[in-house]
């Protein structure tokens, strides 16, 4: 009789860490989608300079640095966003990495064609955007580019 109950609950054991390891990749993948769906957004209201979208998707104390410019608030950025001129914005794979369940960074490769004040853009660049999820929403609170040779 104490066998039996030794091995149900091994069994059960075995079957709960198994069944939480499998709900893991699940949760990861909601985490995922809610933020390349907050990520799209915010993009298309960059190239449609819907400064309410990206003031409501953004932090205040938003930073934005890049070979062309640099920002260290949301307004500073909003402010600036006429001078902010591309036309082509074409952006590689993204990898997500959660930090913990509500903070994440994203890092991919983009290729632009576009000026800043009158002033060409690097082309090829790296990006690293850092997110977290505040009162259910995903906002981006920080965005770097670096140049790639």
């Amino acid at each position: 009789m104490s066998t039996r109950i030794i091995a149900c609950t091994l069994i059960c054991l075995l079957s709960s860490t198994l069944l939480s390891a499998a709900d893991k990749p699940d949760k990861t993948a909601v985490l995922d989608a809610e933020l390349m769906k907050a990520v799209k957004t915010l993009d298309e209201a960059f190239s449609k300079r819907d400064k309410e979208t990206i003031r409501r998707m953004t932090d205040e104390r938003h930073i934005s640095i890049s070979p062309s410019y640099q920002f260290f608030s949301q307004k500073d950025q909003l402010d600036a966003l006429p001078e902010l001129k591309l036309t082509l914005f074409k952006a590689s794979p993204k990898k997500i990495i959660h930090t913990t369940p509500s903070a994440a960074i994203i890092t991919y490769e983009a290729q632009i064609e576009g000026t800043f004040e009158g002033k060409q853009l690097a082309k090829h660049v790296q990006i690293l955007e850092c997110w977290i999820k505040r009162k259910g929403e995903w906002l981006e609170v920080s965005y770097q580019e670096t140049p790639i040779p």
